[in-house]
């Protein structure tokens, strides 16, 4: 469809057009003349996410702006969420009800009448004791009580003061490219819009705060726990080995498995040393003992020290003993023990020596040497074997303490060293969690400073209405009303499948145009001389005819045949008669025109149709080509074994101008404007 057949369109359906843009621009003006005031205001609060410094803050850290966006998205959606706006209609219902109750109501005087019909209805009981957080919780437990309530009625209404549908108007934007949220109400009073921006501030900021808290205090929650049982576990393990050591009586397991380990090490040295002491002793009495021929002296002398000998080596045993102990725990009390331990001996070897000296007499053995010489060595070599003998027998008990000792130190090092595992492990997670705990708090501290939502701009009072948008809104329904009739015309002709135009009505039968005729309308009777149109059409159509039997013998055979009813052909003959008598003059006609009946409905004969010369195919441009049409002219076209040629009938004038040129018609001077500006642009219409 060109710009050409578009105007042509409009034009035609102007008035209806126009009528539908303007009742619907007056409904929209009768409609809005009793709108009411609106006031709008803004407060702007500055989140911190980007510009915000917290515990963590990095000054070499880069900003993570997917991050930022999503937290700004996630305000934005807070501050406009369903349980937000719920919140902030008790809030605001309960402060306008304590400011009416104390007479301090501050909203128009338009506006009151409103107001005290909204709450007519509301049952609530407010003394001077209450406080706009009382009345808040009482109203929250109204609405919450059932859906039936007035509070739960008016909330979740379109109530232009506390509905939260009207609170959805709430526009909450990101502020540029910036961290800063701005925040946006119209309402029919400018107080309300004041006081819905406050209150909605407060609201949104404690929520956020409480949603930051809550997700950080989930976390400390669980590290806190985490450490408590750390803790115990860790106390358990040293209360084990603690337990383990008194039970045991270790004070350093490795110092005093050190120190006996060094201490037996010394006593079996001893003990060497004083096996070697013993043999020598035990080896110079054999000696000395076979050196004395008088055996009967050594019996005596025996026989009378043997009391100081067993008291000697007593003595000897109990000094062992001492100087052992000596050797680990030194004390006054040992060493004065062992001082008087060591005179005892002292006297007996005196004593023994005395007793001795009174057997001895002077005497030589065979290598010449004097008795009394060798019964003082035997003497002494006996005083060494018994305290040799002694302390052997002081070290052999001692050595067996050692290996009782060993005995029972030797599993108590790898259950330690299990019990101190346990309290290493122990240790690691108590310290682990503990870090852990530690950073989910700086962690929750940080969110706490970074997040801080603060004020910048307070919600004002704003004391000019907005501008009325009823004159847009009227111009906006005026093209709507223009716009859509108009797109539905544009659409049906796109949509109409008619014969309307001579190119479809060829492509739909099949057949090249021979003539048309145009539509007689009443409109447009006065405006368009129809009968030269008429005569100007068929004077193509008769040229038409005339190359269709060139060559032939006069008269010619013109059939005109037709599908339907009604399609025009006797309106054709009869105004070929009027305007061109001459072609069918009785005398000497050039053409015979003959009609058949519409061929669907009526039966036709084969003589007449074989006999005509040209065959024409009538239809009107209004109707549709349906597949009964095809079917009745492919059995004719066989059996007049020649294609007929098409009429289309009913053609509107806009389409004839495609055909048989410019019509005259009447036109202002602006249509003739248009209409050659669009047919021949600029270029002038004549040379």
């Amino acid at each position: 469809m060109t710009i050409v057949e578009i105007v042509r369109l409009l034009v035609r359906y102007f008035h209806f057009i126009a009528g539908t843009a303007i009742v619907l621009a007056c409904l929209v003006f009768y409609s809005t003349k009793d709108g009411k005031k609106e006031y709008n205001t803004h407060t702007l609060l500055n989140t911190g996410l980007i510009s915000g410094y917290s515990i963590e803050s990095n000054s070499s850290g880069r900003v993570d702006y997917a991050k930022t966006n999503n937290e700004l998205e996630n305000l934005i959606n807070l501050a406009t969420s369903y349980e937000t706006n719920k919140e902030l209609s008790a809030k605001l219902m309960a402060h306008l009800l304590l400011a009416k109750r104390n007479e301090e109501l501050r909203i128009l005087p338009d506006n009151r009448e409103y107001f005290e019909e909204t709450i007519e209805h509301l049952d609530i009981n407010i003394t001077d004791a209450d406080s706009e957080i009382s009345i808040y919780e009482k109203l929250v437990r109204m609405r919450e009580k059932d859906q039936f309530n007035e509070v739960y009625l008016i909330a979740n209404s379109k109530n232009e003061f506390f509905g939260i549908e009207q609170l959805e108007n709430l526009i909450v934007t990101r502020e540029g490219n910036s961290d800063m949220i701005r925040m946006e109400y119209t309402s029919v009073d400018p107080y309300l819009s004041q006081k819905t921006l406050e209150l909605l501030t407060g609201i949104f900021m404690s929520k956020q705060k409480n949603i930051k808290e809550g997700q950080s205090d989930s976390v400390i929650e669980f590290f806190q726990s985490a450490v408590n049982k750390s803790s115990a576990k860790l106390q358990e393990a040293e209360d084990a080995l603690l337990k383990f050591r008194v039970n045991n009586k270790i004070i350093n397991y490795y110092e005093q498995t050190r120190f006996i380990s060094g201490n037996k090490e010394e006593l079996d040295k001893q003990y060497q040393e004083e096996l070697k002491v013993l043999a020598g002793a035990k080896s110079a009495l054999v000696k000395i003992e076979n050196d004395v021929a008088d055996k009967s002296i050594l019996a005596s002398l025996q026989t009378k020290l043997a009391d100081s000998r067993e008291v000697i080596s007593k003595y000897s045993a109990e000094l062992a003993s001492l100087e052992l102990i000596t050797d680990s725990i030194p004390s006054p009390e040992v060493i004065t023990q062992k001082a008087i331990l060591s005179s005892k001996i002292d006297s007996l070897k005196g004593q023994m020596s005395n007793t001795a000296s009174d057997l001895f007499f002077v005497n030589q053995t065979p290598e010449g040497v004097e008795t009394r010489d060798i019964l003082t060595q035997w003497l002494n070599y006996t005083i060494i074997k018994e305290e040799s003998a002694a302390k052997l027998t002081v070290m052999e008990a001692r050595q067996e303490e050692y290996e009782r000792i060993y005995d029972r130190f030797a599993p108590l090092g790898s259950t330690l060293s299990r019990l101190e595992r346990e309290i290493d492990v122990a240790e690691s997670e108590y310290l682990e969690n503990l870090h852990s705990f530690n950073q989910a708090r700086l962690h929750k501290y940080s969110m706490m400073m970074s997040s801080n939502i603060k004020v910048i701009d307070a919600p004002y009072y704003p004391i000019k209405p907005e501008k009325s948008k009823r004159m847009m809104m009227v111009i906006l329904a005026f093209m709507v009303g223009a716009i859509l009739p108009t797109a539905v015309i544009v659409g049906m002709e796109l949509l109409d499948s008619t014969l309307k135009r001579p190119e479809r009505a060829c492509d739909q039968t099949g057949l090249k145009l021979g003539g048309i005729l145009p539509r007689v309308r009443k409109k447009q009777i006065n405006k368009i001389n129809f009968e030269g149109l008429n005569r100007h059409a068929l004077n193509h159509f008769i040229q038409e005819l005339r190359a269709e039997v060139k060559g032939e013998s006069r008269p010619k055979k013109i059939i005109l045949f037709s599908t339907q009813y009604g399609e025009g052909k006797s309106y054709i003959i009869e105004k070929i008669k009027k305007h061109f008598p001459a072609i069918m003059d009785e005398n000497d006609p050039e053409f015979i025109f003959e009609e058949l009946g519409p061929i669907i409905f009526k039966p036709y004969k084969e003589e007449v149709v074989t006999e005509g010369d040209v065959h024409i195919l009538v239809a009107r441009a209004n109707r549709k080509w349906t597949a009964s049409d095809k079917h009745s002219l492919k059995v004719y076209k066989k059996l007049a074994g020649k294609k007929p040629i098409l009429f289309l009938n009913a053609v509107t004038t806009e389409v004839m101008e495609e055909i048989v040129g410019d019509i005259p018609k009447k036109r202002s001077k602006l249509r003739t404007f248009v209409k050659r500006l669009l047919t021949q642009g600029f270029k002038p219409a004549s040379i």
